[in-house]
């Protein structure tokens, strides 16, 4: 049910526009969208559309239905009444798990009012796995995320009937939590069967065929949620041995000085990673070409592809190649996995390789902030016609993905003051080089006087969870003009 309206003037629109929430989760069955964890974690932020004709002394209530709660307030100030947006912040403890149906109402200055339509969303907070128990260790995985497989090993007999996966009950388990279930480089997505009940499915032939073929294959899944939050880790993988082409080459080996089948970030050390690819005289003549696909993996979804390619000069000799430090980096916690095309000229064939596969081990990669190019101290002041901001590169980032820049500062209880754009990354921009925006005068004079955070939030073309860690970039103070205490 709607808000009730009171009597108006015949000038202001009868009923205004939903609010809005930035970074909500959309097509959430049977709501207008989903709020998770993660946009609580500073206070939920809204934002209230002008869709009437402002005049100061308005005054926005933010309310929850059917109680009428009031959850923010803003009495517009001279100048407000230009403004596009109004922005607003909620205390999580106002918002319980659950639908929350939310309004607003403006109680004009002339007199009378106007309501909202209402915003149904489904806030929820308990993260699906619940509570890992299993001590920090690398590569041990959630202690509530269990699963089996039909077999481990997969010669051709057993590819006919694909591989049968079964996903144990798990806490804090809901009708719509979606597995995330990766079969080495195949990521199969699957609804559970049920709260309560075992999970079924099946590795189809063709998809053990697109996984590859290797020795230790990595399986294993993670769990999100229908608004998007994600189970706290991973699920132990499980080693699986393909063997579905006897014509494929050894994998390449990875070098490193720790144990077999692991990187560790830290014995890395900031340098480049080296692999080797060694084939006889016969098979790998000179003038043959290594085409090199080298994956990361990071523990909460996603794929960084990494693409190159080394001529073989002198035959019978092993050939390296240095994988970039930041592609291996952003698999901090999750897995690489490592395979060629050896391109022959005489006779022209094409030679596929075995995978090879390792867990990364290191503290997951956090985006980096945001900063202003011209500004290093971080204080914009005078304040410009307009700052460049740079948004660093990344080396996952795609032309289809969505960042949003946002400068946010808490003036008041429930009072906040926003900035935020959205835009897709495009393909203007060379590969290492950052993203550049321009904040225009009459959004950084919003923020005169006061210390906001600078930041960006990443939502990707194929999203699967988000979290702090993965989604959203590192926060920068910055100074907008001089501090409101200085002497102007």
């Amino acid at each position: 049910m709607d808000i009730a309206l009171a009597p108006q003037s015949p000038r202001q629109p009868r009923q205004l526009d939903r609010l809005n929430i930035p970074g909500m989760k959309q097509n959430v069955i049977g709501y207008d969208g989903g709020v998770g964890l993660w946009l609580l974690t500073y206070g939920l932020t809204v934002v209230v559309d002008r869709n009437w004709l402002a005049s100061p002394g308005d005054v926005i209530n933010i309310v929850r239905m059917p109680d009428m709660l009031q959850l923010a307030t803003l009495m517009l100030k001279e100048g407000d009444e230009a403004a596009n947006h109004y922005f607003f912040s909620i205390e999580h403890k106002n918002l319980p798990d659950g639908e929350v149906r939310l309004g607003y109402v403006v109680h004009f200055k002339e007199g009378g009012e106007a309501a909202s339509y209402t915003l149904s969303v489904l806030v929820k907070t308990d993260l699906p796995g619940g509570r890992n128990n299993n001590p920090p260790f690398p590569g041990v995985g959630h202690s509530e995320l269990k699963f089996t497989l039909s077999t481990t090993i997969i010669d051709p007999p057993d590819a006919i009937r694909g591989v049968t996966v079964t996903v144990a009950p798990y806490p804090n388990m809901h009708a719509r939590d979606m597995i995330h279930f990766s079969w080495a480089s195949v990521l199969i997505i699957q609804q559970v069967a049920g709260v309560g009940r075992e999970t079924v499915f099946n590795i189809s032939r063709d998809q053990l065929m697109e996984g590859g073929d290797g020795t230790d294959l990595l399986v294993g899944f993670l769990l999100v949620d229908q608004v998007g939050n994600t189970s706290t880790d991973r699920s132990a993988d499980t080693k699986v041995q393909v063997n579905l082409d006897s014509t494929r080459l050894e994998g390449p080996a990875i070098i490193t000085d720790g144990p077999v089948d692991t990187i560790d970030i830290e014995r890395l050390n900031g340098e480049d990673l080296l692999i080797e690819m060694h084939n006889s005289a016969a098979i790998a003549p000179a003038g043959s070409l290594y085409d090199i696909d080298f994956r990361s993996y990071p523990p909460n979804g996603g794929v960084i592809v990494h693409r190159d390619f080394e001529r073989v000069i002198t035959a019978g000799r092993t050939v390296t190649h240095n994988v970039p430090y930041g592609v291996v980096r952003a698999a901090a916690g999750g897995r690489v996995e490592i395979k060629y095309v050896l391109r022959k000229q005489n006779p022209a064939v094409d030679l596929y390789s075995r995978i090879t596969v390792a867990k990364v081990f290191g503290s997951i990669v956090r985006l980096e902030a945001p900063y202003f190019a011209e500004y290093p101290g971080h204080t914009v002041h005078p304040i410009p016609n307009s700052a460049l901001v740079s948004i660093p590169y990344y080396p996952w980032r795609q032309a289809q993905d969505k960042l949003t820049l946002i400068m946010r500062y808490v003036r008041g209880l429930n009072d906040v003051v926003v900035f935020s754009e959205s835009k897709l990354v495009g393909d203007s921009w060379p590969e290492g080089a950052p993203v550049q925006r321009l904040i225009y005068r009459q959004d950084l004079e919003r923020f005169d006087g006061y210390k906001p955070y600078l930041y960006y939030v990443v939502e990707p073309r194929i999203v699967e969870g988000s979290t702090p860690e993965l989604n959203e970039s590192l926060r920068q103070l910055v100074q907008i003009g001089l501090p409101v205490s200085a002497d102007r």
